[in-house]
């Protein structure tokens, strides 16, 4: 039995794909009503979409004291993965959820053949996490931002979500150590949208891989993951044949 809730779709004993979804969704929010499992079974990908911790339906699933959320959370999935009986497979992150992905990728790089890294920059954290942490944790917490106001009516449209997990996500959910992603040999694809404020930091991003290559598509944060140039990019890339 998994520990997190799945979906899964594209195309039945496909090569598998870990489509891994953005902080305040969940996985079809991100994955399904944009195309992307239609995307993947054409050219025979099986698509694996988990809800984190704290998200969703996995909402009830709690991170440990003190752990660091996107760390924690990857080792989850690869022992979800063993339950799934899937051995390899490509990792695939869109925003706050590329963390994560890369922390799957540093943590079993035999396991993980290629990486895609969508909408993410090099920076830290999110915006304010700090303030959105002290928003989603107490309703008379004062918001001096409109990304923090953005983020809390996010979370508070989805009453499946822990707020309060998702403060945890927001303040302390981090990067693998740049060394550890330098060191990585697998091949890593980094997405931006052209209109997407994170298109200056995505470059000093993909510079910290062995073998790091950026694509720029059409749209901004949200719209760029239903571009179809997205999409064919993503696919192009995965379907590399191994040591290219």
């Amino acid at each position: 039995m998994t520990r997190l809730a799945w979906q899964r779709g594209g195309a039945f004993g496909g090569v598998p794909v870990v489509l891994v979804h953005s902080w305040g969704r969940d996985g079809p929010g991100d994955w399904e009503v944009t195309g992307w499992a239609v995307a993947l079974r054409r050219p025979g990908f099986a698509a694996y979409v988990p809800d984190l911790p704290g998200h969703g339906e996995s909402a009830d699933q709690p991170i440990p004291a003190g752990a660091e959320p996107a760390g924690w959370t990857a080792a989850t999935i690869l022992g979800d993965l063993d339950e799934l009986q899937v051995d390899a497979f490509h990792a695939v992150g869109y925003g706050e959820g590329c963390v994560t992905a890369a922390h799957l990728a540093v943590r079993d790089p035999d396991r993980v053949h290629r990486l895609v890294l969508i909408g993410c920059d090099d920076h830290a954290r999110m915006p304010f996490a700090d303030e959105v942490g002290a928003a989603l944790r107490d309703r008379a917490a004062r918001v001096w931002h409109t990304e923090t106001a953005d983020a809390v009516a996010l979370v508070r449209g989805d009453r499946r979500h822990d707020r309060r997990a998702l403060a945890d996500w927001a303040e302390r959910a981090a990067w693998p150590a740049a060394t550890r992603l330098g060191a990585l040999r697998t091949p890593v694809l980094l997405a931006v949208g052209a209109d997407d404020d994170r298109r200056d930091g995505a470059p000093r991003l993909a510079q910290l891989f062995h073998d790091g290559r950026l694509v720029t598509v059409p749209g901004g944060h949200r719209g760029m993951l239903a571009a179809r140039e997205l999409c064919d990019a993503v696919v192009s890339f995965l379907r590399e044949p191994s040591g290219d």
